[in-house]
């Protein structure tokens, strides 16, 4: 299932960074844990849409881009979990993952959002809620936002509520 936001302003991200986080509180009141795979060339905006997002839950979360730190971490209000915010860009091979225990986070607790998660293609393969998020950088103010997932018609609840999402792209 495929949903695309064409030729949106910088400042017009938030539309549809509300929608997938209404997808997102609807999957946490289902005990669902997705996985955010980011994908845009390097300014395209995934840190951007990341705060947007994150922002709509947590209003507060102070979002940046976890760079040299692969991971950040972000309350979500009224749980125990968080978000998980990880860049991957700087590991060079998938072996790279083995000793910083990501996979105990990825769809088990949260909300996971990876940037750069090519290199960790292997291990995210089998999680059960994955949505993938591409950034087209148009021009210097405008991007196409692509979400894709190939699992919300294992979830109902979820795929009714991707369904009327089709019919309201930007």
């Amino acid at each position: 299932m495929k949903l695309e936001f064409q030729k949106l302003k910088l400042e017009e991200l938030d539309k549809p960074a509300y929608l997938l986080a209404s997808l997102i509180e609807i999957s946490l009141k289902q005990n669902l844990f997705p996985v955010l795979l980011m994908t845009g060339s390097m300014g395209a905006g995934k840190t951007t849409f990341t705060s947007k997002l994150v922002r709509k839950i947590s209003p507060t979360a102070n979002v940046n881009s976890p760079t040299y730190t692969l991971i950040n971490q972000y309350p979500i209000p009224d749980r125990e979990d968080s978000f998980y915010h990880f860049d991957l860009h700087r590991l060079k091979s998938p072996q790279d993952l083995d000793d910083l225990g990501f996979e105990e986070i990825w769809g088990k607790s949260g909300v996971s959002i990876i940037e750069w998660w090519k290199i960790a293609e292997e291990d995210l393969r089998d999680l059960p809620l994955k949505i993938e998020i591409d950034l087209q950088t148009i021009s210097e103010n405008e991007r196409t936002i692509t979400f894709k997932s190939d699992d919300m018609m294992s979830y109902p609840i979820l795929y009714e509520f991707w369904k009327k999402m089709e019919g309201n792209p930007a």
